[in-house]
C-alpha cells in the first residue's frame, strides 16, 4: 500500500517517516516570547490523562486526527473499585519484604521529628534501603507515607483495596458491608468511602477529525468501548485517506474526509500506548501482542504470540530492498517478517520507547539501565551492538532522534547528542525532559521540559547544548509535540491548541 504524503504531513507517530524528523523545510522562530508563542485556536473539549489517555496527534491534509478511550461517569446506586480509585488512595506495588521494612520504619518514626530533622532522617532511610533505580521511582512516594507517619493508611489495607480492583458492588450497603468484613480501621474505611463515588465508570472509543485552520470539529466517529484509563495512549495513522486508530478493545478504519466507518478488529488485549504502522497492506500495532491486520478489511493476518510488550511502536527497516518490522519488546529488539510475523532475529535491549533506523543504523533506548541508549548495526541475521551508554531513569518511553550523522535524545532527565558511527558523547546535560518525544525540525532539536510546561529549542549541532529559546506552554507531560507547516500543535488536559511558530505559517 503505497502513502502519498505532502511534506508537511506528519501523519502518524513519530512523523511521515516515522523518524522524529519534521521535512518540510518551513523557517521556525528564533525568538518566542517567554509567556508563549501565539496562538492561532483551541479545539473543543478532548479529556487526556485518566479520561483519554495520552495519544499524540498526527496531521494530514490540514486536519488533525486523534483516537481517544473517551471516558465517562454515570450516576450509579453501585459502588466501583477501579485503578483510579486505587491510585487516589495512594497504592504502589512493593516486594513484600519492602513493604514490611517501609511499614515498620513509619510506625516506629519519632513523633516529634519535624522539619529538617524529619527530612534528613527520610533521606538517611531512602539512600540505606533503596538503590538508585527505586529512589527515582518511589522515593518520592515513600517520603509522603513517612511525612503522613501513623495518619497514612496501612500499607497491608492499600493492598487489600488493591486486589479488588474491577470490583462493581452492588450499592452502598455491599460496599460497607464488605469494608466491616475486611476489619479495616475507621480512618481507612471513612477514606475508602470517600474516593469511591455514586457512579460507575464507562467509556467510548472517539475517532476525531480537527480543522486545521481553526480548530473546529469536522467529524467525530464513536463505538462502544470499555474503561481502560491511561494504558489506552495509542496515536492513529493516516493513509491513503483511511485513519487507523486503536480503541480500548478494538482497532478502527474510518474514511480520513467523511469519518465513516470502515472496519472493526477486536485487540488480543485492553489498552494499548502503542501505535499503528502501516505498510504493505497490513496495519500492525503492539497490543498485548504484536498483530498485523489486513489494512483494507480488518481481517487478522497474523500474531506473534512470542512477542509481548505495551508502548513501544513497530518500525519499517529497508533489507537490501525487502521490508522488515523491528519492535522493542520487553527485553529485547525483535526482528520480524512482515508477511507472517514471523521472528527472524532479535538482541539485547527492549522496552518502551519506539526505536529509529536511518539505513542500516538502529538506535534503540532500553528499559535496562545497563544498555541505556544503543546503537546497532543491522544485517539480514542479527544486529551487532556498537555502543552504547547506561543511562537510569524512572522513565524509558522518549524515543530518540537520527540527524545528520547524529543521535539527539531527550529522556529520562537525559539530554544527549552522541555521534552516531562512533558513538562518542558530544554534548550531554541533565534537564527535566522525561516521557515527551522530540523532534528535529529547521535545524533545531525541540525537546519539551518541566513536565511539558515548556518548550525548548536547542541547535541540533553537535558542537554544544546550545538554547535558541523556550517558551512556556503548559502542555501535558506525556504526549510528544507536533510541528507542521510552520505550526506547533500541542495535547493540553483537556483540548488541542495550535501555535504559531514561523514568521509566516503556511497554508495548504
Amino acid at each position: 500500500m503505497g502513502i502519498s504524503l505532502s511534506a508537511a504531513d506528519w501523519n502518524q507517530w513519530r512523523g511521515g517517516d516515522r523518524n522524529g524528523v519534521v521535512r518540510d523545510n518551513v523557517a521556525l522562530l528564533t525568538q518566542l516570547p517567554a509567556d508563549g508563542p501565539q496562538q492561532l485556536w483551541r479545539s473543543e473539549m478532548i479529556p487526556s490523562n485518566d479520561d483519554g489517555g495520552h495519544g499524540s496527534l498526527v496531521v494530514s491534509n490540514n486536519r488533525i486526527y486523534m483516537g481517544v478511550v473517551w471516558h465517562f461517569d454515570i450516576p450509579s446506586e453501585k459502588r466501583e473499585i477501579n485503578e483510579l480509585i486505587v491510585r487516589k488512595l495512594g497504592y504502589r506495588n512493593l516486594d513484600d519484604a519492602l513493604a514490611e521494612k517501609m511499614e515498620k520504619a513509619r510506625l516506629e518514626l519519632n513523633p516529634r521529628f519535624r522539619g529538617s530533622q524529619l527530612d534528613d532522617w527520610i533521606e538517611k532511610w531512602l539512600k540505606e534501603n533503596l538503590n538508585k533505580q527505586q529512589q527515582d521511582s518511589i522515593g518520592s512516594w515513600i517520603r509522603g507515607r513517612f511525612k503522613k507517619g501513623r495518619s497514612a493508611i496501612a500499607y497491608g489495607d492499600l493492598k487489600k483495596v488493591s486486589k479488588k480492583s474491577g470490583t462493581i458492588f452492588e450499592n452502598e450497603t455491599a460496599l460497607i458491608k464488605w469494608i466491616e468484613a475486611e476489619g479495616f480501621e475507621e480512618f481507612t474505611a471513612s477514606q475508602i468511602i470517600k474516593v469511591i463515588p455514586a457512579s460507575v465508570r464507562a467509556a467510548k472509543d472517539v475517532v476525531v477529525c480537527i480543522n486545521g485552520n481553526n480548530g473546529e470539529t469536522i467529524w467525530r466517529t464513536e463505538a462502544p468501548g470499555k474503561p481502560t484509563g491511561r494504558k489506552s495512549s495509542s496515536t492513529p495513522c493516516v493513509v491513503s485517506g483511511k485513519v487507523y486508530a486503536a480503541g480500548s478493545t478494538h482497532a478502527y478504519c474510518v474514511d480520513a474526509v467523511s469519518g465513516k466507518s470502515i472496519w472493526a478488529s477486536e485487540l488480543p488485549s485492553k489498552g494499548t500506548a502503542s501505535s499503528f504502522l502501516v505498510t504493505d497492506g497490513k496495519a500492525i500495532i503492539m497490543a498485548g501482542r504484536l498483530l498485523a491486520l489486513d489494512a483494507d478489511t480488518g481481517r487478522e493476518l497474523w500474531r506473534a504470540e512470542k512477542l509481548s510488550a505495551t508502548n513501544s511502536s513497530p518500525i519499517v527497516w529497508n533489507d537490501n530492498g525487502k521490508n522488515r518490522l523491528i519492535v522493542s519488546g520487553r527485553s529485547s529488539i525483535v526482528c520480524l517478517d512482515p508477511s507472517s510475523g514471523r521472528i527472524l532475529w532479535e538482541t539485547q535491549g527492549g522496552g518502551e520507547s519506539t526505536p529509529v533506523v536511518s539505513g542500516d543504523w538502529l538506535v534503540a533506548y532500553s528499559r535496562d539501565s545497563k544498555i541505556g541508549l544503543a546503537a546497532y548495526k543491522l544485517s539480514n541475521n542479527g544486529a551487532k551492538r556498537i555502543w552504547n551508554h547506561a543511562l537510569n531513569a524512572r522513565r524509558t518511553q522518549s524515543s530518540p532522534v537520527i540527524y545528520k550523522s547524529h543521535v539527539y535524545f531527550s529522556g529520562g532527565e537525559n539530554q544527549m547528542c552522541v555521534e552516531l558511527v562512533s558513538g562518542k558523547v558530544k554534548w550531554r546535560e541533565k534537564r527535566q525532559s522525561t516521557i515527551s518525544s522530540p523532534l528535529v525540525a529547521d535545524g533545531k532539536f525541540i525537546v519539551m521540559e518541566k513536565k511539558g510546561s515548556e518548550l525548548v529549542m536547542l541547535e541540533a549541532s553537535p558542537k554544544a547544548h546550545q538554547e535558541v529559546t523556550r517558551a512556556r506552554v503548559k502542555s501535558m507531560w506525556c504526549p510528544s509535540p507536533v510541528i507542521s507547516g510552520g505550526k506547533l500543535y500541542l495535547r493540553k488536559a483537556d483540548h488541542i491548541a495550535c501555535y504559531r511558530l514561523s514568521p509566516e505559517v503556511v497554508v495548504p
